[in-house]
């Protein structure tokens, strides 16, 4: 007879469908606050495989009643996180100022503010694309906009390299695991003993990286087994987190090529999946020990989490 698991309801599939009219020709994940607890916030993800005329929308421009972030990232696991291997172009503004980009890059789209279709000019090696919005659940308007592109720089500051940066003077730089940051801003834990499940290639912006979004949130490759951290067994964030994996099998959403166990409530219970998962953390909530039980496949692991810092108490510190 099954046990009755007292978390489960955290540890959800990844849900694939198709997205709201007019945004991607195909289906991807698609997840907002009913499908994960209430989690303040919804996501999207997919991979791009070929150059594409027009994303995010296909035609014309909208607007958002929240803040919203567009995530381009490689996805060449066996190379450096920092290689696109593509090229894409955002239109931003009533004057559609165009953007074009063929590093990893984050566009930030403060509520509010129009933004055109986004071009995937080339693509070398799919490009892992997901989409984060800080409301509830989607909703966009169509607006008009100037017929004419502009060649300014009004908004530049609104495209971000896929970076990882140390705030020096920050009291939670320590925080942030600054040690493991490398010259060329690639975070890599597990080298540096963090734990040897943990990420080979991590990137991991925060809210002063991003305009002030109240959000922190990872990019990362992974491939080795073990525990993810040896520093503790188990903590908590102050605020609501969602932790995303995802495989490295192009034409299959649900694949993700490894076996996770993960550690949930102050009783660690344990949770196994194989599949594309999507784990809710409330805030305050205590999870971990997370140890990867087998690899068949390179795999691509995100965090979103809903505050501009990234605060992560041991839980046995405060016994």
């Amino acid at each position: 007879m099954a046990v009755q698991k007292q978390y489960a309801h955290y540890v959800k599939p990844m849900l694939i469908k198709e997205p709201p009219k007019g945004l991607y020709p195909e289906k991807r994940v698609w997840m907002e606050a009913k499908d994960m607890e209430g989690f303040n916030a919804h996501f999207s993800f997919g991979f791009i495989k070929e150059p594409t005329n027009y994303i995010h929308p296909m035609e014309g421009a909208i607007v958002h009643p929240f803040d919203e972030l567009l995530v381009f990232e490689g996805t060449d696991s066996a190379g450096s996180m920092l290689d696109l291997n593509g090229e894409v172009s955002v239109e931003l503004g009533e004057e559609r100022e165009e953007y074009v980009f063929n590093k990893p890059t984050v566009v930030l789209i403060p509520k509010g503010m129009p933004h055109g279709a986004m071009k995937v000019r080339k693509v070398k090696k799919p490009i892992a694309h997901y989409t984060i919005g800080l409301a509830p659940a989607y909703s966009a308007s169509p607006i008009k906009v100037n017929d004419v592109k502009s060649k300014g720089n009004k908004y530049q500051k609104y495209v971000k390299k896929m970076i990882t940066t140390v705030a020096e003077k920050a009291p939670e730089a320590e925080g942030r695991m600054s040690n493991v940051i490398g010259r060329d801003g690639i975070m890599r834990p597990a080298k540096a003993g963090v734990g040897p499940g943990n990420g080979d290639q991590i990137v991991w912006l925060y809210g002063d990286d991003l305009e002030g979004f109240n959000i922190n949130f990872t990019w990362g490759f992974y491939s080795q087994c073990g525990k993810w951290h040896r520093g503790g067994e188990s903590h908590y964030h102050p605020e609501a987190e969602i932790l995303c994996f995802v495989g490295s099998d192009f034409n299959d959403l649900n694949y993700l090529g490894a076996e996770q166990e993960l550690g949930m409530g102050k009783e660690m219970e344990r949770h196994v999946f194989n599949t594309s998962t999507c784990v809710v953390c409330p805030g305050g909530f205590p999870h971990l020990p997370l140890i990867t039980r087998w690899v068949d496949k390179p795999y691509y692991f995100f965090v979103i989490c809903l505050s501009g810092e990234h605060a992560s108490p041991w839980t046995e510190t405060e016994e």
